[in-house]
This record gives structure tokens, sequence and C-alpha cells, in this order.
């Protein structure tokens, strides 16, 4: 749904065709191959069906990770998420685990922690998904959390963190999430090293029996299946976890709100980064919002307007391309983004200009005005999106659509983004509320979010041409970025 921002590399880490209830079996058709259910205790299940391969995927995801922590224990999902796979009850230790994966036929297998979801996944033999099904029941549900596996496994995430410290991509995503945040704790997954090292098997069982419950939970099966046989199978299964008289108000009290306007005056920053060519600089601007858990109808407009500027035709394109002071060689290289996030959203513009050596502190800071001064006579304009480009926006989101239906994956990958971030009412009403946006709603967003907004303004340019024009940066109050104040929270 959401655009990408245009990068010289990555910083960062719903629609429906036709939906019914049916009443008797309580499930959610969301389209002909793809189904809803929720169980009595609050687990969702999304399946996703198609035979073309005799193969099934199970997954299982918790609305955890960085979002739920504090800066006490940051870090402490990501740890808890590799002793998943250190045994249970039913496999006593990580070579049991190993085993059953292997009997299994399981073609891949892995967990991941980010900003707002943990989830496990693996690919199986269509015959084994009930299997698989239990295999991630016993391991989400009844983990041993051994002491004595506990010390190896610190030092295992301690040396992934350490190892990505130096990790240019790494540190610049730090480095914007420790800034334009005040609690970057909460975008973090990593979290500490000290937190890691003096975790304890009591604070991750109390991760456990407060957020790995069913009603924080959703399974998500695709492949060779038949929805009503894997209903049942997980009804079998699941239906009997516990919510441990933990809720859903109890976690969203540890979320914290992160503040819309962190910076008093525009934030600059420069970045060498040696893989960027000498002949080019990147200029990009983070602006904060809007959060889902806050202001769900300004992602709408904030989604409507960013499809609409990424057009190489559109305003934006000329209006910054034909501009010889910048030196964007085209409106290919001029790029606006927006990520739907519950409570750390972030829109940003960026653009690639040419000859970096020729005043690039100034024009930095003159393509971020700039662009203030463009999104501000939007607030004046009548017909911001004219109807041929939301009815071409509009088409595009369907043919999206379709494109995305035709594997399971693209399905539950989709349904997993808004079951995270919103819902699965999201998911299903967005093209109608994409369409339903008005003028207005976009001038709101606007004023908002962006206009007379102080953005955080980072220049990734090449480290040659930044010892060169290193003088210039200072004067104009850029400060530059390295690993040494990437990590500052977490140090």
């Amino acid at each position: 749904m959401k655009k990408k921002i245009l990068c010289l590399f990555i910083l960062f880490c719903g629609i429906f065709l036709f939906a019914e209830q049916n009443k008797e079996n309580d499930f959610l058709k969301i389209n002909e191959n793809c189904y809803f259910y929720r169980l009595e205790n609050g687990l969702s299940l999304f399946v996703a069906e198609n035979n073309s391969v005799p193969l099934a995927y199970v997954e299982i995801a918790v609305r955890a990770g960085a979002i739920t922590q504090n800066k006490d224990n940051a870090g402490l999902f990501h740890l808890y998420e590799h002793m998943m796979f250190k045994g249970n009850k039913k496999f006593s230790d990580s070579a049991k685990v190993q085993k059953a994966l292997s009997d299994m036929g399981t073609a891949s297998w892995n967990g991941t922690t980010g900003i707002e979801c943990v989830n496990y996944f693996f690919t199986i033999p269509k015959q084994k998904l009930e299997d698989g099904l239990d295999f991630w029941s016993n391991a989400i549900r009844n983990p041993l959390l051994d002491s004595a596996e506990l010390e190896v496994e610190k030092k295992v995430v301690i040396a992934e963190i350490q190892g990505q410290e130096s990790n240019p991509g790494r540190y610049a995503g730090s480095f914007i999430n420790n800034h334009l945040f005040d609690k970057p704790w909460q975008l973090d997954p990593s979290g500490s090293v000290k937190n890691i090292e003096k975790a304890t098997v009591q604070q991750l069982k109390q991760i456990q029996s407060s957020f790995y419950i069913p009603q924080n939970a959703a399974l998500f099966v695709g492949g060779d299946v038949r929805h009503e046989e894997v209903f049942e199978l997980v009804q079998k299964i699941y239906g009997d976890w516990s919510n441990n008289n933990a809720g859903l108000a109890q976690i969203e009290s540890t979320v914290e709100k992160q503040s819309e306007a962190p910076f008093e005056k525009p934030f600059l920053c420069v970045m060498p980064y040696d893989k960027i060519s000498p002949v080019m600089a990147q200029i990009t601007a983070y602006y904060r919002g809007p959060d889902s858990d806050f202001d769900r109808k300004g992602t709408y407009p904030a989604d409507l307007l960013y499809y609409f500027l990424e057009d190489p035709q559109s305003d934006s394109g000329k209006e910054f391309t034909q501009d010889e002071k910048l030196g964007i060689p085209s409106s290919d290289y001029v790029g606006t983004g927006y990520s739907t996030r519950r409570r750390t959203g972030v829109t940003s513009v960026s653009a690639v200009v040419m000859s970096p050596e020729i005043e690039l502190a100034e024009r930095s800071v003159y393509f971020c005005q700039k662009f203030d001064s463009f999104m501000k006579n939007y607030l004046d304009n009548d017909n911001i999106i004219p109807e041929k480009n939301r009815k071409q926006i509009i088409q595009r989101l369907k043919d999206d659509k379709v494109f995305e239906s035709e594997t399971f994956m693209g399905m539950l990958n989709s349904l997993r983004s808004s079951w995270v971030t919103t819902s699965i009412d999201y998911y299903m009403d967005y093209i109608s509320n994409i369409q339903n946006v008005t003028n207005k709603d976009i001038q709101d967003y606007i004023a908002r979010y962006i206009a007379g907004k102080n953005p955080l303004v980072i220049v990734y340019v090449n480290p040659a041409v930044y010892e060169n024009s290193k003088q210039e940066f200072e004067s104009y109050g850029f400060i530059e970025i390295d690993s040494k104040n990437a990590f500052w929270w977490a140090r």
C-alpha cells in the first residue's frame, strides 16, 4: 500500500476484491481464496488457499517487539525470539527442536523481531500441516526458557548487535530513529547490550505471559490447504490457549506516544557514505506522522497524496527538476514516501542531486525550504489531486490487489501488515476510504504534519566530496553522522 522512499540504500527497515460474512461458520471471506476467522479466545486466523504447489506455509505472529519495550528491557523481545527455538515441553532442547523441523521436511524456517511485530514461520509439505500447527503451538505456549540456554543465547544476540554497529545502513537508520523520536527504544528491536547481559528468565517469562496470548496473536496459513480443515485443526490445537488474565488494554499501556514535533528548527545532518558516487548526493527530509493509533483518518490522505506526487508528471516532479539551482537530473530522482505505523509514522521527501562538490549544504537547505513552500501552496489549492489522477490511482490500487491475490504469500503479507498496524477492517475498507478522501482532508494532513514543520534533514554524500566541503556544512549547522552518535540511547 505504501510508497517506498527514493533512496540509494534502505534505511528502515488494505484492500479487498470482495468480502462476505458467513454467519453459519463465523468466518469472513476476504476473496475467493482467502478467509479470516477469530477463535473464542481472540486468536486471529488468516487462510489463503493456493493448490499450485503441494506445500503449506504456517506463521504465527504477535503484536509486540520494539513498540512494547521500555528503556530498561529493550532488546528482550528479540532475545525471547531466539529462545523460542531452544526447547519447549514437547521438544525438550534445541536439538529436539531441530529434529522436529527436519522430520517435518521443513523447507525454510525463521523468526524475526521488528518494530511492531514478532513472527515465526516455516514452509512444510501439505500433509504435515497438523504437525506444523502443533509445532508452533508448543513453541509459543510452552517454551522452557532454560537458564543455561539463555546464557548461551545472550552471547549470540550481543554478537549480532555489535556486528551491526559498523554497518552504515544500520547506524544511519538508528540515528534517524534516535533523533526523530523521543522514545527511540520503541523503534530498536536489537536493544542495548547491557539489557541483554542483565536479562533473566523471569523477565522472559513475564514477556511470555503478558504478550504471547491469543488476543494479541494471529496465525497465517497458506498454500495447498482448505480453510475449513485449517480452522478445525486450529480450533483443536489452539482453542484452549489461555489469555492468562492478561488483556489488550494492559498491552496497550506499555506503548508510549511519540512527539509529533521533535525539533524547534530543522535538524541538519550529513552522512559520509562510501557507496554513493562522488558525482551525486542524496538529500532526504523526514517528518513525523500520521500514527495509525491516533490519526487513522490521516493515513489515507497521506497515502493518496504521495501516490499522486510520485508520478513523474506531477507538480512536484516539474517544480523541483526545473529549478536549475538544485541540479536534479529528472523527475525520476525526486521521491516521496509515507510509512504507516501505529505510533511511529514517518513522512519523507528525497532528491538525488548532481555536482555535489558545488554548494551542497546550501542547496540541501534550499531544497527543504522549497518543499515547505510547495506544500504550503497546496493549502490554498481547491483541487490538489484532479479527478483524472484520482481514478488512475484507484485503478492502480485495484490492479495491485489482483496481482497480490495471485500468490498466497502476497495475500498473507498484506493481511499481516494491516493486522499489525491497524486492523482487518482497515484492510477491507482501504480502497473506499481512499476514494472518499476530500481536498480538505489532504490540506488538514499537510497542515498538521508538513507545512511549517521542522524535519530531520540528512545529506548522504561520498566521503571524499564531504571532506572538501566540510567547512561549508559546518557553517550551515550540519552535524556529521557516524557510528559514535548513532546509538546514543543504548550505550
